[in-house]
């Protein structure tokens, strides 16, 4: 019989994996779409969701992670993961509250989605930068951060928000490593019912329409 201390291991485990996989999609391919835009600018709209989805599924895999049981925070794989991935908080923080932030009096000098940039196809030296929405006067945007030490970009797409910058590859590499060393924790020592099951369960069900004769 499954005991409580059980069942929420199992829950965890659900949901981290499905967040993970989540990430996985949403950074998958995210760079060839950006660097598509130029040519045709219905990409935006693809990458733009990716982007925020990225924020969000990694915000669902910060919350799971912290109400696991028997982890503690100050675990140093924990702390490594939550600070690398700290800006996923302020940004899903920020398209939450959408409303409060239209109705700032100085109102928001950045995008309303951000400011999108990526690491040109041909030109490792390029990047470009997409100001989505009105180009209003004032308008502050971020780009690419370019490593001048290591003389090579810290990621080939970025999300500008408030003057920050979401690296996306690197934040994705942390993750990895996170999920490397959470999954097993996970199931480490537990019952043989804490683990993912690949084959799911699927109920069809059928509608009968019956006609008087």
């Amino acid at each position: 019989m499954l005991t409580a201390l059980d069942l929420r291991k199992i829950r965890c485990l659900d949901g981290l994996h499905y967040s993970f996989q989540l990430l996985r999609h949403y950074h998958s391919g995210l760079w060839e779409t950006c660097c598509k835009i130029p040519a045709d600018n219905s990409q935006v709209i693809p990458a733009l969701a990716a982007c925020w989805g990225f924020v969000d599924a990694l915000h669902r895999i910060r919350e799971i992670s912290q109400s696991i049981p028997d982890l503690s925070a100050k675990h140093a794989e924990m702390r490594a993961f939550l600070s690398a991935s700290s800006l996923a908080e302020d940004y899903r923080h920020y398209i939450q509250h959408l409303r409060s932030e239209l109705a700032n009096d100085p109102p928001n000098s950045f995008p309303v989605w951000g400011s999108l940039s990526w690491v040109d196809n041909t030109n490792p030296q390029r990047a470009h930068i997409a100001i989505l929405g009105a180009q209003i006067p004032g308008t502050r945007y971020t780009g690419c951060v370019y490593d001048t030490v290591e003389k090579q970009w810290v990621s080939k797409v970025c999300l500008g928000v408030n003057d920050q910058s979401f690296n996306f590859d690197t934040i994705f590499l942390s993750a990895l490593r996170f999920e490397s060393f959470i999954l097993p924790f996970l199931t480490e020592g537990a019952s043989d019912e804490v683990q993912f099951h690949e084959k799911l369960p699927i109920v069809s069900i059928d509608f009968i329409v019956q006609t008087g004769t």
